[in-house]
């Protein structure tokens, strides 16, 4: 082959390789889960956020501003900031829609707020002996369980009574998420500091199993997995696992950011995003027993807070400092 031949050829080798290799740098940068978009400014307010929570009737965020000391609606038709209601430094927030109400679960000082959903104000409070810290409502019995923020314990309270009626003690310390199974029959409670899942009888209030949810270590966010029989359970030392809720299983793993807090499931992708607070949120595909890490997408460093709407499937996060506070929306990419 004469040289000037071979030369063009080397010529087309070279630019297919720069031609691959841009491909690949740009599929690179695109294929992410989430692409992030604006912050939006929540006027006057300010601080660190806990748990965000989904009023889909309203069509609102509650937002538990805990270095505000507030809950926060935040309307997502318009993306704009609805009210702060005072309420005390707020970790978390259950709905009753048939009572047009809202729980909050507060620190400081130690109680569960009431809030009419109609005025949008505080209408009363249960006084509580420590400092709580997540909370969730059973729909079939009317009653809000609330976590101990310091001891091993579940109160049990009667909005209408305003009491706590009953306090479940668990094998540990460190309550973190708490959720019922789809027919409010079943509590599932993390505990952190023991490794277990706690699953607790909302006949009786009594604890039922407590299962080991190793190799995911100071257990944290949890979620049902719809219709399925499994539940998703995020370790602080960067291990997602999914167990069997019926056996206590563990079925499988995957490798997510470490200390994650709050996940959100998406049960239309079958997707689990796990907020980090280290910077990341880690985005993790469900498929049957099968869990696959998708990657990491960058978010505010401290963040630990996450909700998903199930309606847009859009990411919301919420994240603040000493002057000012933010709702961020991010977008799913198939």
């Amino acid at each position: 082959m004469p040289k000037k031949f071979q030369n063009f050829h080397q010529i087309l080798y070279l630019v297919s390789i720069v031609s691959c290799l841009c491909l690949a740098l740009v599929s690179s940068a695109t294929d992410v889960p989430l692409k992030a978009g604006t912050p939006i400014l929540l006027e006057h307010t300010k601080g660190r956020f806990d748990f965000l929570r989904l009023d889909n009737t309203h069509r609102w965020l509650l937002l538990a501003h805990t270095g505000n000391k507030t809950l926060d609606v935040f309307d997502l038709k318009s993306q704009l900031l609805v009210k702060s209601i005072p309420t005390g430094a707020a970790q978390d927030s259950a709905i009753d829609s048939h009572h047009d109400r809202y729980f909050v679960s507060v620190s400081k000082p130690p109680q569960m707020a009431i809030i009419d959903t109609r005025k949008l104000a505080v209408i009363d409070n249960v006084q509580l002996p420590a400092a709580a810290d997540l909370i969730t409502f059973n729909r079939s019995n009317g009653l809000a369980y609330v976590c101990n923020d310091e001891a091993g314990e579940v109160w049990v309270v009667d909005p209408a009574s305003k009491k706590i009626l009953s306090t479940i003690t668990l094998p540990g310390k460190g309550m973190e998420e708490a959720i019922f199974d789809a027919q409010n029959k079943h509590l599932f409670q993390a505990v952190k500091e023991a490794n277990l899942l706690s699953v607790i009888s909302a006949s009786d209030n009594k604890v039922l199993q407590s299962w080991s949810t190793e190799p995911a270590e100071n257990p944290h966010g949890i979620s049902l997995v719809p219709d399925t029989g499994l539940l998703l359970i995020a370790g602080g030392n960067g291990k997602l696992v999914l167990m069997n809720v019926d056996t206590g299983k563990v079925i499988a793993n995957a490798d997510i950011a470490p200390k994650v807090d709050e996940i959100s499931y998406d049960p239309e992708l079958h997707r689990v995003y796990c907020a980090s607070g280290q910077g990341k949120i880690s985005v993790v595909q469900v498929d049957g027993e099968k869990l696959t890490a998708l990657g990491d997408v960058q978010d505010e460093q401290g963040c630990h807070s996450i909700i998903t709407d199930p309606k847009t499937h859009t990411v919301w996060i919420a994240y603040g400092n000493e002057n000012q506070s933010f709702a961020q929306p991010f977008t799913p990419v198939h």
